[in-house]
């Protein structure tokens, strides 16, 4: 398909809109078709509608754009070009309107799966890429190619691009194109995490999904340059209840009523799981959660719907991992998903980084991403019922310039759940490690918890792991396997939690 945009065509749909202020260029110019969409100009090329986005935007940027082809340009504001204007109210929205319309709403010709949630949402995203890509394979008459797409906090992989992400939900044109390219590779489903910047941002304003999952709320991201409290935050999480046909949801989590009034408001099916405790047994779409069993490896549970049960198997660590599989396995039924595709889908999930579990010599390695209040309550709550008795051994920081009350909430969790604390590097970015580190003890002291500051975090994990000894549970968290620290606005080499573990157990 020729993705491509005329003036008038942008006109019209930002009039009807209500983003429109006003087009400022020849009348002859508004059947120009612009085949190619850039807000950067270093991505400009002849034929291309530029758009001016961001607090940071300079001229320049536009002038650039100008002398390497671009035609016309949409603003909030008029620059001194001959480049025919589109001025608008909103950037940010009429950008996703915009993209949206020049790839002629690509994401209409696949299933389209949301999910957002304080914690949890990569690892859906893999049960459900796992569970859709079983499905692909077994049913290629019913599937366009042998695999889904995903737009992760991990990876972008669309069938044309596959690398790794750099933002959990991309910027609007970006994003669209995204879909485009998953359009014009056959596939049939494309899952992706929605975090609460991309309702905030507009960047999937427009966007309908097919089905829409929401795991959990916790306080998180609230900051100067995030959300301005926990209610902004909860409510640009809210949005994706508004905009998808089935929507999934947990309903043992905190706030869940509100969440299942929004949908409730907005949504054709509204599918929940979780306890008998929350069960509604007049609501036909109910699934009950429960014998949840550890296994030597990962957790077998029983779900209930109606008078059909089913058992279930996951081969991940952490229980809180069980809801996360049900989340999945409700909105592949949703879709229409056999019940072999997504037992063969469970049982491959494995997320780098997200609950990775080692042992050794009677020594116990956990990896995992968690990085906010929710994740570690989870996490702390998950080892205590899988560890009794054991000491617990914390690796842990929290980054620089943003959600400032993680410092707060790690602290005290870890305070009262750790038996011992390694203070470490998170991304510091502009801010000194051992200032945050300090911020962090603050929290641990009233619970007399033992700690160590180790601002290099190489070395801080490879300390925990050499001092431990048999039976202690050493928990490396919010790194992953990522392998570098944002450090001053650049990014710097690191080896990775995991790859440092696996190291050094290697040699145990």
């Amino acid at each position: 398909m020729n993705d491509s945009i005329t003036i008038k065509q942008v006109v019209e749909l930002l009039r009807a809109d209500g983003t429109l202020k006003g087009y400022f260029g020849p009348d002859e110019c508004m059947e120009q078709t612009f085949t190619h969409l850039s807000y950067s100009s270093a991505d400009v090329q002849p034929n291309t509608f530029f758009i001016c986005k961001g607090l940071s935007f300079k001229e320049e940027y536009l002038l650039d754009a100008a002398a390497k082809g671009a035609g016309a340009y949409l603003s909030e504001q008029q620059y001194e070009t001959a480049l025919p204007c589109v001025l608008v109210s909103d950037i940010r929205r009429a950008m996703s309107l915009v993209s949206i319309a020049f790839y002629h709403k690509a994401y209409e010709s696949f299933r389209l799966i949301g999910l957002t949630g304080t914690k949890g949402k990569t690892t859906t995203t893999y049960f459900m890429k796992n569970i859709l890509d079983a499905f692909c394979r077994k049913h290629p008459e019913l599937c366009g190619a042998p695999k889904s797409a995903v737009l992760s906090t991990v990876e972008v992989d669309t069938g044309v691009e596959h690398h790794e992400a750099h933002l959990t939900t991309p910027e609007s044109p970006d994003l669209q194109r995204y879909f485009a390219q998953t359009r014009d590779s056959g596939i049939s489903f494309l899952t992706m995490e929605v975090s609460s910047q991309a309702y905030k941002l507009n960047r999937v304003y427009g966007v309908e999904f097919d089905v829409g999952m929401f795991l959990n709320i916790g306080e998180d991201h609230i900051g100067p340059l995030e959300h301005t409290d926990f209610k902004d935050y909860f409510s640009c999480k809210l949005q994706l209840m508004e905009h998808c046909k089935t929507a999934v949801i947990n309903r043992d989590m905190d706030h869940a009523q509100r969440v299942l009034e929004r949908a409730r408001a907005h949504a054709k099916r509204v599918m929940t799981f979780g306890g008998e405790a929350s069960a509604d047994v007049s609501d036909e779409d109910c699934w009950v959660l429960r014998e949840i069993r550890k296994e030597e490896v990962g957790f077998t549970f029983v779900t209930s719907h109606g008078m059909q049960e089913e058992c279930w198997q996951i081969r991940m660590a952490g229980r809180f991992n069980v809801e996360n599989a049900m989340a999945a396995i409700l909105s592949a039924k949703a879709l229409g998903i056999d019940d072999e595709s997504i037992r063969e889908g469970l049982l491959r999930n494995e997320v780098q980084g997200r609950m990775n579990l080692m042992e050794r010599d009677g020594l116990t390695v956990l990896v995992d991403y968690a990085h906010n209040y929710l994740s570690f309550k989870k996490l702390y709550e998950s080892l205590k019922a899988d560890y009794p008795g054991r000491r617990i051994v914390v690796v842990v920081g929290c980054p620089g310039g943003k959600a400032y009350l993680r410092r707060r909430d790690i602290g005290t969790l870890s305070g009262q759940n750790a038996d011992y604390v390694y203070l470490t590097a998170e991304d510091p970015q502009f801010e000194d490690v051992r200032t945050i580190c300090e911020e962090i003890a603050s929290f641990l002291e009233p619970y007399h918890t033992p700690y160590e500051i180790i601002e290099d975090r190489a070395q801080a994990v490879e300390k925990a792991i050499r001092t431990a000894e048999p039976g202690d549970v050493i928990v490396l968290a919010a790194k992953g396997e990522e392998v570098y620290q944002k450090v001053r606005g650049e990014y710097v080499y690191y080896e990775s939690d995991l790859a440092i573990a696996r190291r050094l157990l290697s040699v145990r």
